[in-house]
């Protein structure tokens, strides 16, 4: 009974384990980044930030889109750089005019 137990824990832990890794394995590590950018901007800017596109590449980030301030701009940049796994920013982002 004991044995048969500990080969169902394995069985499902293996399973589990499978699961897992197959669930991840679609999340690239730019994918990411991106994640962790998107949040920590969103985390600062809250609704300000859907206006921020963000890419990455090798650990390369890229801001783009527009945003209503160049300190906004400059701010963004500076977060971004600040995530984890960022090798560098390009800040691509235009300071919207006031039309």
């Amino acid at each position: 009974m004991k044995r048969t137990l500990l080969l169902l824990a394995v069985a499902i832990l293996a399973v589990s384990a499978n699961v897992f890794a197959v669930k991840n394995s679609g999340r690239s590590p730019d994918t990411e980044l991106v994640g962790r950018v998107r949040g920590a901007l969103h985390a600062s800017f809250g609704p300000t930030a859907e206006e921020i596109g963000v890419k990455a590449q090798d650990g390369f980030v890229f801001l783009y889109g527009a945003v209503p301030s160049d300190s906004l701009r400059l701010q963004a940049a500076r977060i971004a750089a600040a995530v984890y796994g960022v090798r560098a920013v390009e800040n691509e982002l235009a300071v919207a005019s006031g039309g």
